[in-house]
């Protein structure tokens, strides 16, 4: 995906953050916000660029997003690294200046601050992260009823975002049913189901949701995306719903769910991460046999390289556990 506005910058400081060794530029990853704004003018003049305070909001006054200041400024060749860094510092300017003259870029680089603070633990009050999560679904409604589809709305509007916005709502909403937060997680499936592009995903939290209140409806969507899965199979999705089920005691579901997955899996990490989820379905049903069976295979084959394949005599040995259980 092509990104617009700071998103790849903000892509570049996550990525840097995580793994230091990651290439990159001071100016690529600078804490603006930390820097005054008498240096953020010097620096700019230093790039080509002289303004005062005074002369900057004159300028931007007449634009309605930093994106078109900067295009109006600079002169030279825009692949220039000098017009990357001269963009940086007027996005911070404009941030600074005019905090209520919002843009999609302003919003898409205050929604990664606020998920990057999430993702370390470090939200001093988490509803401004809901406000900025319902900003965006406002944001989303007010596109979709120009007439443009409403996958194509939420693409356009993530391209300002450094993080996957559809992986980030699912991970939230399963964190609130988790939290017990049932009604929110509802509003939050409710309000983004039509946008996201991956919808079987977020028809599994569906399934999870309403296992709450009615086992019967949950199985028959499971079952459902199971025989989707049949004919257009997500291996990640298959070990969700057979951790799920597991937890639930859904021995039918489970069967089928596991079947499915013998046949996805191909190499040694996916085969021991499907035996750990079956020594605890076994360990559900108190099949203490069972169980230190696998567990047993699990030890044997601790040693066994995560990327080498695994072979169809192992697939048929687990089966024959499955026909056990």
């Amino acid at each position: 995906m092509s990104f617009k506005g700071k998103a790849l910058y903000n892509l570049l400081k996550i990525s840097h953050d995580e793994d230091p060794t990651v290439e990159v530029k001071p100016w690529q990853i600078a804490q603006y916000s930390n820097i005054d704004s008498e240096k953020l003018f010097s620096r700019l003049a230093r790039l080509g660029i002289t303004l005062s305070e005074q002369t900057f909001m004159a300028f931007a006054d007449s634009f309605d997003t930093p994106e078109e200041l900067v295009d109006c400024l600079w002169i030279e060749e825009e692949t220039d690294e000098r017009f990357e860094e001269c963009y940086l510092i007027i996005f911070e300017l404009w941030k600074r200046f005019f905090p209520k003259k919002q843009t999609l870029s302003i919003f898409g680089d205050e929604l990664d601050q606020m998920i990057c603070l999430y993702d370390k633990d470090a939200l001093a009050d988490e509803e401004e992260l809901q406000k900025l999560i319902s900003d965006l679904e406002d944001i989303l409604d007010q596109a979709a009823d120009s007439g443009t589809s409403t996958e194509e709305v939420f693409q356009m509007v993530c391209q300002f975002c450094a993080h996957d916005i559809e992986t980030f709502l699912y991970d939230y909403i399963i964190e609130q049913m988790d939290e017990g937060n049932e009604i929110y997680a509802s509003e939050l499936l409710d309000g983004y189901y039509d946008y996201v592009s991956d919808k079987k995903w977020f028809d599994f939290l569906k399934a999870r949701l309403i296992a709450l209140s009615d086992a019967e409806d949950s199985d028959s969507l499971l079952l459902g995306l199971l025989e989707q899965q049949e004919e257009n199979p997500d291996l990640d999705l298959c070990f969700e719903i057979c951790r799920f089920v597991v937890n639930r005691g859904d021995t039918e579901i489970f069967f089928r769910a596991a079947d499915l997955l013998l046949t996805l899996i191909n190499q040694e990490n996916e085969f021991q991460a499907f035996l750990d989820i079956l020594a605890e379905f076994h360990r559900c049903l108190d099949l203490d046999y069972q169980e230190k069976a696998v567990l047993d295979i699990l030890s044997n084959r601790k040693d066994i390289p995560a990327d080498q394949a695994v072979t169809l005599k192992d697939k048929e040995m687990i089966k024959e556990y499955l026909k056990d259980s």
